[in-house]
């Protein structure tokens, strides 16, 4: 008799268990990407003589490096409570990227079945979710240097209020709003003097992100649209208007190849490239795009890839012009950027491949003559 009552506690005890985890989950995942890789940047411009090279252990050739844990519960009525916390890090070193805990993603929020999803805290702009490109940022580690190619995917917003819609047969909507990096830095401080004029001081670095996409079997097309606040002067002496960026990208799989189409562009500089670039043989790029108020450029690439063998092959073109070149900015120092790369990804499973490629850029960071080769081969593992 003991014996089946405390059988009969124990089925209670797993019944009750299952009923927890069926209600709320947490999931850890993550992706491990690392290998070898060679550059080599050459600048002999207007006499300069610059040569670098850098070879050994690289991390996150085609993936950053991470680790996340990602919650969900269950609160009825096609209503749940969700959170994603996601770590970058250098697999070389272990060392975090940043120096946050949580730089890639740390949010919570609310996700309906009917209504969508509201999440607040640090997340990637509307252009991650609206992006159908394929492979467009797949060029090692020349995102350091080349300054992004107008690119709306891959920015993160601080403190952040974050709306994603439903697929309504297809079609979704994404809209962000970041209030800066305080609490209170979209505030406006009046300042009061008898003798002066009532002076508004504001910390303008409020973040807006929009976004839609529609995708259907072999087609898809999104576009998003992000604008930056900002404040201070340019090297000019001339206050900053804020940095906005667009973009329209789609992708159409033709079953023997897909193609993957990107264009857009970039005004008062790149909302995605802050501060001064240094790729990993030392050579400092200068933050043109952003020392002028009035910069321009127009930004495109083309992805090919295809089946090979059980693997699959891409090709991708990446260029950006701008008008860096004009007297006022840089002249006879700036170029426009060209990019160029072939990646050959072999799956060993589900979860893991092998991959290789080869990289060619000129004008890197719109630095005129400055040209920079890669070429690493890699392994890439996802848990």
């Amino acid at each position: 008799m003991k014996k089946t009552l405390l059988a009969a506690a124990l089925l209670a005890g797993f019944a009750t268990a299952g009923v927890a985890q069926a209600e709320t989950s947490v999931t850890l995942y993550g992706i491990l990407d690392t290998g070898y890789g060679y550059q080599n940047f050459k600048n002999n411009h207007e006499g300069a003589d610059y040569r670098a090279r850098s070879s050994g252990l690289r991390s996150g050739f085609v993936d950053g490096n991470r680790w996340g844990l990602k919650g969900a519960e269950d609160l009825g009525g096609g209503l749940s409570a969700i959170f994603t916390l996601e770590n970058g890090f250098n697999i070389g070193t272990g060392s975090l990227d940043g120096g946050n805990m949580f730089n890639r993603q740390a949010f919570v929020g609310l996700s309906s079945d009917q209504w969508g999803a509201l999440t607040l805290g640090r997340q990637y702009s509307a252009g991650v979710d609206t992006s159908m490109g394929e492979e467009m940022n797949g060029l090692g580690n020349f995102d350091k240097v080349a300054g992004g190619m107008g690119l709306g995917s891959g920015t993160r917003v601080n403190n952040s209020f974050k709306y994603t819609t439903p697929s309504f047969s297809g079609f979704k909507g994404v809209l962000m709003y970041g209030t800066g990096s305080t609490a209170n830095s979209n505030s406006t401080w009046v300042i009061r003097d008898g003798n002066l004029p009532n002076t508004d001081v504001k910390d303008r670095g409020a973040r807006l992100s929009v976004g839609a996409s529609y995708s259907n079997g072999p087609l898809g097309i999104g576009a998003a649209y992000d604008r930056q606040s900002v404040y201070g002067q340019d090297v000019n002496g001339r206050n900053v208007n804020a940095m906005t960026a667009w973009d329209i990208n789609g992708s159409y799989d033709f079953e023997v190849v897909k193609l993957s189409l990107m264009f857009g562009q970039d005004r008062n500089g790149k909302i995605n490239w802050n501060g001064d670039a240094t790729d990993l043989s030392g050579y400092a790029v200068p933050n043109l795009a952003n020392g002028y108020q009035d910069f321009k450029s127009n930004n495109w690439g083309v992805t090919l890839s295809a089946p090979v063998g059980p693997g699959r092959l891409f090709a991708v073109y990446n260029g950006s012009h701008s008008n860096l070149k004009d007297d006022d900015k840089w002249g006879s120092k700036a170029g426009n950027i060209n990019a160029y790369q072939l990646q050959y990804q072999y799956p060993l499973s589900k979860r893991t491949k092998i991959y290789t490629y080869a990289s060619y850029m000129q004008n890197v960071g719109y630095v005129k003559d400055l040209k920079g080769t890669e070429a690493g081969i890699g392994i890439n593992h996802r848990f």
